[in-house]
């Protein structure tokens, strides 16, 4: 399986509030991150190989935490959905339009 680039996997955890030695779920987690990291590098054309922008890795935390949370198909609530559409989309446009792959944060 890939390792994460952006956000690890104890990171992830972490933002999750997931005890480390919980491993449980860490194959689905993992799986997560890596979704959230590849809609990224589509989304901008960015590589991050020399880079990782905190822009960038707040959006593969706020899709994967999107994703753990409401992991069926259909939800209840638009509401959730709408407001990480929205902060994703902005969050996407900025790194987009301000970060420059090679520069070291």
């Amino acid at each position: 399986m890939l390792e994460p680039i952006l956000v690890t996997l104890d990171e992830m955890k972490s933002y999750l509030r997931l005890e480390p030695d919980d491993i449980e779920e860490d194959s689905d987690i993992t799986s997560f991150i890596l979704a959230a990291e590849d809609y990224v590098k589509r989304a901008t054309g960015f590589k991050f190989e020399y880079s990782k922008p905190e822009t960038a890795k707040l959006i593969v935390k706020l899709l994967t935490s999107h994703w753990y949370d409401h992991r069926s198909i259909v939800s209840s609530s638009h509401v959730a959905v709408n407001k990480v559409d929205f902060t994703v989309r902005a969050l996407l446009a900025q790194l987009t339009y301000t970060h420059v792959e090679g520069d070291e944060e």
